[in-house]
């Protein structure tokens, strides 16, 4: 390994210790995934398991790690806008349409790669992939069951991808997710004010990966897998009840479970002209994980959240264009998200749903190094809550925008990008 290959690494090691330290800032998704996260792969509508030969591979398919040359490292974020508005049933609750304060957030994303030998590659990313981001005006309806939900997370994942054959490579990873939950709820009207929760959490799982090229750029097949990541959140719970219930209520020490999701993904590239690519994915969500929340506190009644998450799916499909500009690509895409809660178990920590996106993006290379701006506009259907156990009855609507931009350098390598 050469010294600048060295350094590299050495900074692939550090910088990962110094994002972990710092806050996550979470976005909303279907269930709370945010699989989005290069500006490259949001023009495609991240339809690239694939096709992707990009850093960002450690997280979309590390498999293609194994063919890709040199060292290459990429550094870049994803902005996120999102809103949420919620109208009650009339006969329900007499008050009108309340909106989400809109929630404005970046995450920022480090992606790395390095050929070992002609078959064997290390590739390692710090990211974002589950979040939660919603807060609610105090005094609105629904202030007993949320008045603001927050999950960040880091993740934290080395991976190394071996090409068995010309046209076949396999790939396994290790996830080091750190958590952190602030929930904030009202109290019953009787009690008044609210209790605020606060903790944090270490997870760990695991990642494999395949990549099949029965027609080397031009054909390409992909499966991929992510394991569910248990993070068991202690930290210490603010109640500020009405002053008369302060002794009965003092502050407190505080405990919440959440199981993250398996993630499968099938994907398939194909070429049908040399500067078309063209992308399906297809992401399995085992969100039935996601099925009960249990929050207790040390000496104040516990509490349990019951999402009952459902196995769900994601459909993607996405195009890149080469155009006669040397080095310059133009980007499209679509796509369907299946909502993860039933209408029976929605509520305002996380008012879910089905959506449909749109993304269209650019990118531009020249030498070693490479730009990607990518935007999808991000539109819930309108989803109505009709239990009233996790929440009120009424419907939801949401909407996001995400702007995504990284800046990525190979050494050593021919190309970033696929060839044309």
């Amino acid at each position: 390994m050469t010294m600048r290959t060295r350094r590299l690494w050495w900074g692939v090691l550090v910088v990962p210790l110094l994002v972990a330290l710092a806050p996550a800032h979470p976005a909303r998704a279907s269930g709370f995934l945010i699989y989005d996260l290069s500006g490259e792969a949001i023009g495609r509508g991240s339809a690239v398991s694939a096709g992707i030969s990009e850093p960002a591979a450690v997280w979309f398919n590390p498999a293609a790690l194994a063919f890709m040359e040199g060292t290459t490292a990429s550094v870049g974020g994803v902005l996120v806008s999102a809103r949420s508005s919620f109208s009650p049933k009339v006969d329900t609750a007499g008050s009108g349409e309340t909106n989400s304060k809109r929630g404005n957030f970046l995450l920022p994303t480090l992606f790395a790669h390095s050929a070992i030998t002609d078959r064997v590659a290390v590739g390692m990313g710090v990211f974002t992939a589950f979040g939660i981001g919603i807060e609610w005006p105090d005094a609105w309806v629904g202030r007993e069951a949320a008045i603001g939900a927050s999950l960040q997370t880091v993740d934290l994942n080395p991976t190394v991808a071996i090409r068995l054959h010309p046209t076949l490579s396999l790939a396994a990873g290790f996830n080091a997710v750190h958590g952190v939950v602030d929930f904030n709820t009202g109290l019953p009207v009787l009690v008044g004010g609210n209790v605020r929760l606060v903790g944090d959490a270490w997870g760990f799982g695991w990642n494999a990966a395949a990549l099949y090229r029965p027609l080397p750029e031009h054909l390409h097949v992909a499966l991929t897998y992510r394991s569910r990541v248990k993070l068991d959140f202690a930290g210490q719970a603010d109640f500020d009840p009405n002053p008369e219930f302060e002794r009965m209520l003092p502050d407190q020490s505080g405990t919440a479970s959440i199981t993250l999701p398996d993630i499968i993904t099938l994907g398939v590239m194909g070429r049908p002209r040399p500067e078309l690519s063209l992308g399906l994915d297809v992401n399995f969500v085992r969100w039935s994980s996601y099925d009960r929340v249990d929050i207790a506190f040390e000496t104040a009644p516990s509490r349990s959240l019951e999402p009952h998450g459902s196995d769900t799916f994601t459909v993607r499909a996405g195009a890149d264009l080469a155009t006669r500009l040397p080095g310059l690509h133009v980007r499209a895409g679509l796509i369907f998200d299946h909502s993860a809660i039933s209408a029976g178990n929605l509520g305002p920590g996380l008012p879910d749903g089905n959506r449909i996106d749109g993304t269209v993006g650019a990118g531009y290379r020249r030498g070693r190094y490479k730009v990607d701006l990518g935007y999808m506009l991000v539109y819930f259907l309108a989803s109505e809550a009709t239990g009233g156990r996790e929440g009120p009855v009424g419907t939801y609507h949401s909407v996001a925008h995400l702007l995504g931009l990284t800046a990525a350098a190979t050494w050593g390598g021919p190309s970033l990008v696929a060839p044309r």
